[in-house]
């Protein structure tokens, strides 16, 4: 099983992807298992609103809930580091599409790095 993380607004498949990593209001968590989607969990970013340091901090907050996979559009530079430290790849993904449109573009690519 694998747990995807995806900035969102107001979370779930419908909807967009959030411009911001770091500023995104939640997460939308995805749990694919054999190809198929077993579980999704909406959480609230609690560092959207940190004036310093929120990188770091929602990295750490993406580890400790067990994300495998990160598809965000935008880089962060300040949790890159702490992310791939905790075993969490961090693939590129345009903004506004729908979360569906994402995993669903994930989960057919062969590399998992064709989803822009």
């Amino acid at each position: 099983m694998i747990k995807i993380a995806i900035p969102t607004s107001k979370g779930g498949l419908e909807d967009k992807v959030h411009e911001s990593l770091v500023r995104a209001e939640t997460f939308t968590l995805v749990e694919v298992k054999d190809g198929k989607i077993e579980r999704i969990e909406v959480v609230e970013n609690p560092h959207k609103n940190e004036p310093y340091g929120a990188g770091s901090k929602v990295a750490i907050f993406l580890v400790n809930n067990g994300v495998n996979i990160l598809l965000t559009p935008m880089d962060c530079p300040k949790g890159k580091a702490i992310l791939e430290a905790g075993g969490v790849k961090i693939i590129k993904v345009k903004q506004g599409k729908s979360v569906k449109e994402v995993i669903e573009a994930f989960q057919s690519s062969s590399s998992g790095y064709s989803l822009q």
